[in-house]
Order: structure tokens, then sequence, then C-alpha cells
């Protein structure tokens, strides 16, 4: 019965350094920004560096993006011959510090004015793309663009890697960063436990009953947080960190339980004989869950304290992941085929007014997770064996994509 119920777990979320840009809606044109390595000379890492910061550039949505590489003297007035019709020029200057860093000079110019300049320090060179996405995040602040604080956050990833095997990963959303922080074992269900990404939760399947840890980044030193018999999952940490939504199944069937590590005490929230998981907070007293109360995986939500049940999704079948966002919240449905068998797309509804937007339109979609600031979604696409992490910009009505060339994504989060 303990395996059943995590598979049948598994089964609700599994269904379901390129960016790929995938929809765009909506968009005027935009004015040329062309990317210039003004390096003292050409290198492989100047290259590397300019496909990531065009990579961002392109995410922040505020220019036409032209790709191609080329160098010019950092401190030339005019741009190379060939970005000669562009309005904007970013141009960057990498310079080696000699103990594995960079000294990274930065500048925009729009016809030959120059608009932004500014020096950054980076000690660690394997934490490039972080280099790009502060110069992008900096780039978007300066000329009026919509939030972006997501860019320089660590994604947090399990990775299946082979039968009863997985890793945990941290990387950073466009997947040129990734550092294996836990492996040789069986996890699944990462989570990051506080806004700072000091610390993480997990679930490990390695012991007897399954097992909630919490471990810190920096040290790896971890300590359980609790076990149940058949499933212990935490799905959501609240704002300030001191609460948890776990999914614990003692008596054999999942519910939802509201969990304070500050006194350890748990409190049952739902009740029910069949499947209840995947609890998400809705502010500070009421949650939105996955059951199938219904006959099949839906979304409902409760007020924490109280025992009324309410459905608040009357589309689609099979909705079997959620993440909420204020009045906002994103799930997955199956609808559809998709080569012959099914398809799961993303939809965003606003609980204000009922009004269902498609996000996603091809693979099979999963695991969506809110930013901080619910100006993007990210979440978990597969299309045939192959996971890439989606990120979808509502503000600007964009969706890209980034695949991962190894192993299959279970879960994700930011």
């Amino acid at each position: 019965m303990r395996f059943l119920i995590i598979l049948l777990l598994c089964s609700f979320s599994l269904w379901g350094a390129d960016a790929t840009l995938e929809v765009t809606k909506n968009v005027g044109a935009l004015p040329r920004l062309a990317i210039e390595d003004g390096s003292a000379a050409s290198s492989e890492t100047g290259l590397r560096f300019h496909k990531m910061l065009s990579a961002d550039m392109n995410v922040v949505s505020l220019f036409n993006v032209d790709d191609r590489y080329a160098v010019q003297s950092f401190d030339h007035p005019m741009p190379s011959a060939i970005h000669k019709d562009s309005a904007y020029i970013l141009r960057y200057r990498l310079v080696a510090d000699g103990s594995g860093g960079y000294r990274t000079d930065v500048k925009l110019l729009q016809n030959n004015l120059e608009l932004f300049n500014k020096i950054y320090y980076l000690k660690q060179s394997e934490m490039l793309v972080f280099l790009a996405h502060s110069i992008a995040y900096d780039i978007n602040a300066k000329m009026g663009g919509g939030p972006l604080e997501w860019m320089k956050r660590k994604v947090l990833f399990v990775r299946l890697s082979g039968p009863r095997r997985s890793d945990i990963v941290a990387a950073d959303y466009t997947l040129s960063y990734q550092k294996v922080v836990l492996s040789g074992g069986m996890y699944g269900f990462a989570k990051w436990a506080n806004h700072e990404q000091t610390d993480f939760y997990y679930t490990s399947l390695s012991d007897f009953h399954p097992t909630i840890y919490k471990v810190n980044l920096a040290t790896g030193n971890k300590s359980a947080v609790i076990s149940s018999d058949g499933m212990a999952v935490c799905s959501d940490v609240s704002e300030d960190g001191n609460r948890l939504l776990l999914t614990l199944a003692p008596s054999g069937q999942p519910d939802i339980y509201l969990y304070d590590i500050r006194t350890k005490n748990k409190t049952r929230l739902t009740d029910y004989s069949g499947i209840d998981v995947s609890g998400q907070f809705m502010g500070e007293d009421r949650i939105a869950f996955v059951s199938n109360r219904m006959g099949s995986p839906n979304i409902f939500s409760k007020k924490i304290g109280e025992s009324a049940i309410k459905q608040i999704v009357f589309e689609g079948k099979n909705n079997s992941t959620c993440s909420t966002y204020r009045d906002l919240l994103v799930y997955k449905a199956r609808e559809g085929s998709s080569g012959g068998g099914s398809a799961f797309n993303l939809h965003l509804i606003s609980l204000h007014n009922s009004n269902i937007r498609r996000l996603t339109s091809s693979g099979d979609n999963d695991y969506p997770r809110f930013s901080y600031d619910g100006e993007a979604i990210l979440h978990i696409k597969h299309e045939g064996t192959r996971s890439m992490v989606g990120v979808i910009r509502l503000g600007v009505n964009k969706s890209f994509s980034f695949p991962l060339h190894i192993g299959r994504m279970q879960s994700i989060d930011w």
C-alpha cells in the first residue's frame, strides 16, 4: 500500500543553455539591441558569455536582440560594422582576476550615447551565467521593465537518473549552471525552505518510512523533519518560512497537514477517504489542494480551522498540480492529444472573476510554480523522453524553454 500511494502521487505530477521562444503575442516593434564583446581578446569564455547574455536579454523582452557575435573595443564610440543598424549596443569587457573570477565592465549605448555603466565582480567562474542574469536584471530596471527578481534566483529540481535513483540539483533558470547537491539515493519533491534559498526540504524514499529532511545548501548538514507511512511530502512553505504544508499518509490515505517548524506541531487540515495532496498556501488562512473527491483530480480550497471544502476549478480533466499567488491560481489539466496520447497544458485562473487563460499549447507541462512577485511561472515541460524548464512571463505574454540534457525532471522549485 505504501508504494502504491507513492506511485499514485508521482502519477499526479508526471502526467504530463539554449532558449526556445514558444509563444509571442501582442508584441509591437521592439528596438534592436546588439551585444558586443569588448574584452582585450576574443575567447571561448567571451563567446559563451555572449550567448548567455543574449538569452537573458531575449527573456527581458524589451528589445529585438541581434545575437550575432562581434568584437569591438570596449571604449570605442561606434558599434561594430555588423551592428551599425542597432539602436542599442550592450558591450561587456571580461578581465580575469587571477583567482578564478572576473572583473566585468558593462555599458549600454543608444546612438553612441552612454545610458548605463557598471562594474561587476565575480569570484567564481562557474557562476558566470549568474553574472549575465545580474546584468540583464539591471538593464531591465534601467529601461523601466517589469519585475525580474526571479531571474537571479536559483532553481531546485529533482532529476531521475536511473531505477530508484535520483539527484537533487541546484541550477539557474536556463540550466547553464547545474550543481548536484544530493545524490546516491531515491529523492523527491525538493522545496526551498526560505526566500533566501539557504536551506531546502526534500523527501527521502530510501528510508524505511518516507522521511522529509531539511538541508543547508552551504554545509550539506541535514536533519529529519518528519516521517510517515505511505507518503511524506512538503508541498509549500509559508512566506515567513515557519509553516509547512505537508502531505502525509499515516493511516494509508494521504491528507494535508499544517506543520509548525518552531513547535514541531502538526495539524490535520483534510480528512478524506480518498486522496488529498499538494497543498498550497493562499494567504495566511486558506489553502488550495488537489483531491480526487469528485472522481478525478481537481483543485479545491478550504479555510484553515474550518471544515468546509470548496471546488475552485470547474474546467478541464485531471487537474493534478497547482500553484497560487494572491488571487491567481495556475493548474495543469489534461486535454486533447499529443502524439496519440494525452496532452497536459497549464491554465491560469483568477479566483476573483473565474477568468481562465491557457498558458501552454504543446508538450506535457507540469509542476507550475509562481515566482515570488507573481510575474512569472516556472514549470517542467516534457516532450517525449526530454525534459525542459519552462518560464512563462505573464506581463509580456511570452514563454521560453531550456532543455535538460541528462535525466528527467520530477519536481522543481525556485
